[in-house]
């Protein structure tokens, strides 16, 4: 519980100007242009803006962390205190009990190779000077303030052993143990699903009001800032362009139409009762799927985090073996080639990454990565940059001299240089901003019609996919729970489809006592062991017979296919224009 009263001024940022050296080009390159901003305690306001205006610059600015190489001008004043000592002090003074900051990945911010309860601990024992065991027990305290579902577990395991939520929580946890006056997010939600989405806000929404905080809210969503915001700042070209209250922030549509019906053509690969199950594990991660692929045309694949997707897209490329069931590709048995022909048939299913950085080897020049994996011998790589709409030029540069988007879309031309006829896209877009989101699938779907791919799109944001999926099946638990057409407007019917479509950001501005009048608890998975449903115990529809039998997949209506009785009996749902 911080110490300040509300309208009590915490932050004054006057003229502020930051400036980078670029070597490439031998010259200075301003990011910040005259930053103006006031933050008083208790106050939450948004900074938003697309990918590149600075938000994440001015963040660091405020904290005093800025990269070597970037030089800074203006006036940061911290309760009437100015920052601008050479030797740091008084940023030190400033950071933690003041300033507390959390970051999009939380995976790169804490140590993998100390226990999440230790990290915590760990700032509570350096900046309240608490010895051992009371660090521990006042760190256990602060994970349960997060809502971790079980403290005393996530506090003995190591980040890589808990979930993106579960790790942001830790980072919260973590910037909590100094009380801090003043929270910078820094796009906290971007890379999780739509559901932990949710309670991660309500989870800081619920602090900042119960500990008295402030709130400096970035990000790229326009419908996302809102929820949790007084006000929002709209930056761009490195300045705060203007400042509205956020009720009067124009509520941004979908801009993606329903796909075109799907294709006549036969598929070129199919998925016949495909099973996935990891180290001997009694429960399958992937359950007797049924999938079909078409040339020219897109199936999604939607769900939360967890959920078996990603493990269905590693099955269906040939990169994990199936525990049960067949991929066949063009006819061809995928689990029973072998030597050159499974090489050919790996090469034909092409499989693209949510993380490009981390797909893309950083030693290596972006024009020797294409022309290597085109295998041709020949110079393809200006010919694939330009495909995906590239400079030819940025072929000179390595990985991290791009931006996200580009990043993605070098990723994008790696995998179509051996000229697949398969292509699985495993949440692409998820990490990027709104226009190079909109970029990277408009990308897919030109180059799908060009070259006649079939497409797998994989996502948990069900708006990506309904503007470029003839059909989009949703997947929880391990299986397919309801598939629907992509076009027309989706009216989903399963329980736990319409839980995804509720957690939209666009579905809670438009009913915002959907969104005030709960905290969004941490929802639980699928049960351990269940030879029924996989959303019984969470289910608002289930009966007893729900968690003994698993009801089969059932048409209700044109390509509208649905495993659940008691949803085809209630009453249909209102259109829901996404």
């Amino acid at each position: 519980m911080t110490d300040t009263k509300p309208g009590d001024r915490l932050l004054q940022v006057r003229d502020l100007h930051v400036d980078h050296f670029d070597s490439q080009q031998g010259r200075r390159r301003p990011l910040l242009n005259g930053v103006n901003l006031d933050l008083e305690a208790g106050q939450a306001m948004a900074l938003v803006g697309p990918s590149g205006c600075g938000k994440s610059i001015t963040a660091r600015a405020l904290l005093g962390l800025l990269p070597t190489g970037f030089d800074w001008r203006g006036q940061i004043a911290w309760k009437g205190q100015t920052l601008n000592d050479p030797d740091g002090a008084l940023w030190r003074q400033a950071r933690g009990k003041g300033l507390g900051l959390i970051l999009q990945e939380p995976q790169a911010s804490l140590n993998p190779v100390m226990r999440a309860g230790d990290q915590v601990a760990e700032a509570l024992r350096l900046h309240r000077g608490l010895n051992r065991e009371e660090a521990w027990s006042a760190a256990l305290s602060l994970l349960a303030e997060t809502q971790l579902p079980d403290p005393h577990r996530a506090a003995r395991s190591f980040p890589h052993q808990l979930s993106g939520g579960m790790r942001q929580r830790v980072l919260l946890a973590a910037t909590l143990a100094c009380d801090p006056d003043l929270l910078i997010a820094d796009e906290p939600t971007t890379a999780l699903d739509v559901s932990v989405q949710k309670e991660i806000l309500a989870l800081i929404r619920r602090l900042c009001r119960d500990r008295n905080m402030a709130l400096l809210f970035i990000t790229h969503d326009l419908n996302l800032a809102p929820l949790l915001t007084d006000q929002v700042a709209f930056m761009s070209e490195g300045r705060i362009k203007k400042v509205l209250p956020s009720a009067q922030v124009p509520l941004l549509p979908s801009a993606r139409k329903p796909a075109a019906p799907p294709a006549g053509k036969s598929p070129i690969l199919r998925a016949a009762d495909v099973s996935v199950s990891y180290g001997g594990s009694e429960n399958s991660a992937v359950s007797s799927v049924e999938l079909e692929l078409r040339p020219g045309q897109a199936v999604g694949l939607l769900g939360e985090s967890g959920c078996g997707k990603t493990s269905l897209g590693r099955a269906l490329s040939g990169q994990i073996a199936l525990t049960s069931g067949t991929v066949t590709l063009a006819g061809n048995d995928l689990g029973k080639a072998r030597g050159a022909q499974l090489r050919t048939m790996r090469r034909q299913v092409q499989m693209l990454f949510q993380d490009p950085g981390g797909s893309l080897d950083p030693r290596q020049r972006v024009q020797s990565a294409l022309n290597e994996a085109s295998g041709t011998g020949e110079d393809a790589a200006a010919r694939l940059l330009v495909e995906v709409g590239l400079d030819p030029d940025l072929g000179r540069r390595y990985p991290h001299q791009l931006s996200g988007g580009q990043r993605q879309r070098v990723a994008l031309a790696r995998c179509l240089a051996p000229s697949p006829s398969v292509l699985i896209a495993d949440e692409p877009t998820s990490a990027l901003d709104g226009e190079a989101q909109n970029l990277v699938l408009s990308l897919l779907e030109r180059i799908m019609g060009q070259r006649g791919l079939a497409l797998l799109l994989i996502s948990h944001d069900l708006e990506v996919l309904q503007g470029i999926c003839a059909e989009v099946k949703v997947m929880f638990g391990g299986r397919v729970v309801e598939s629907l057409p992509g076009d027309v407007p989706f009216l989903p019917l399963h329980p736990y489809s319409r839980k995804l479509v509720q957690a939209l950001p666009r579905t809670l501005r438009e009913d915002m006592n959907l969104w005030v009048q709960q905290d969004f608890l941490p929802s639980a998975g699928p049960p351990v062991t269940s030879s029924g449903c996989p959303h019984f115990g969470n289910c608002p529809l289930q009966k007893p017979i729900c968690g003994k039998e698993l009801p089969p997949l059932k048409m209700v209506s044109k390509n509208h296919w649905l495993r659940c009785p008691e949803a085809e009996a209630e009453e249909p749902p209102h259109f829901i224009d996404t």
